[in-house]
């Protein structure tokens, strides 16, 4: 199950309610117990569904309304025409859609635009299971003319010492935001850090733009990673940014650049 088909079926989920014990939420939602960012999402999607149901309850039922609706029931509805009637159940459902919109602006989360959670998103993403290539090689020229058919990220400038010091292992095209990002994947030598992951250098590139504060320089700025243990490299070239990551230390790291 994806992150979208995660949150595709936890819209549907009411927090408070039998939902909770329903099978078709188990699996959606064990996936956010183990995911920091799913986790996150699901949390604020509680959060917006309570505050409505919660600004629907403040709404007050005049008094004596129902006995007035029972008492005028039959004479509305030999009376009022059926275009009536359709006008004021529009009437009635542009209130709810304007209350639920009002509310849904002001819970509705930002998610931040920063050149540091791009870059704390790659990591998280390459620990979440980007260990699948879309293609497996150790040919560069393969790797960009794969990327420039899925992406528009394929104009990139790889670091001499990352070519002379790691081994290609293949690449994918995913996006970040709605913006193309290329990853190229790459092996070091050493025994994976997690079963499975076919590498343990991974360098994703973006376009200069597409984050608020994209680095300004050419020089390769070293940062701990999210998660610990990792340690990432950030620089900008031309009209790309770049973040490279590993499991490792800022040495380990340095020989890549």
């Amino acid at each position: 199950m994806t992150d979208s088909e995660v949150k595709e079926v936890l819209r549907l989920y009411r927090p408070g309610t039998a939902d909770a014990a329903d099978p078709s939420f188990a699996e959606a939602l064990s996936r956010c117990e183990r995911d920091a960012e799913l986790k996150k999402w699901f949390e604020e999607h509680c959060a917006l569904y309570s505050a409505m149901r919660a600004k629907f309850k403040q709404i007050a039922v005049p008094e004596g309304l129902k006995e007035q609706i029972i008492a005028e029931r039959k004479l509305h509805t030999s009376t009022v025409p059926v275009w009536q009637k359709g006008v004021l159940l529009a009437g009635t459902l542009a209130v709810i859609a304007l209350v639920f919109f009002q509310i849904s602006e002001r819970w509705q989360p930002r998610e931040p635009h920063d050149f540091a959670y791009f870059r704390d998103s790659m990591v998280g993403n390459t620990l979440r299971g980007y260990g699948a290539m879309d293609i497996n090689t150790n040919d560069l020229d393969a790797i960009r003319q794969y990327l420039a058919q899925k992406s528009d990220i394929s104009d990139y400038a790889l670091p001499m010492n990352l070519q002379k010091n790691a081994k290609p292992a293949g690449c994918v095209a995913i996006t970040w935001q709605g913006k193309n990002v290329s990853m190229i994947c790459f092996q070091t030598g050493r025994p994976p850090f997690k079963p499975g992951m076919p590498s343990d250098l991974w360098l994703f590139v973006i376009d200069h733009s597409a984050t608020s504060d994209s680095p300004g320089d050419s020089k390769p700025v070293l940062n701990e990673g999210p998660e610990p243990g990792f340690v990432t490299a950030s620089w900008t070239n031309g009209n790309r940014s770049y973040v490279l990551a590993t499991k490792g230390d800022r040495k380990l790291l340095e020989q890549f650049l």
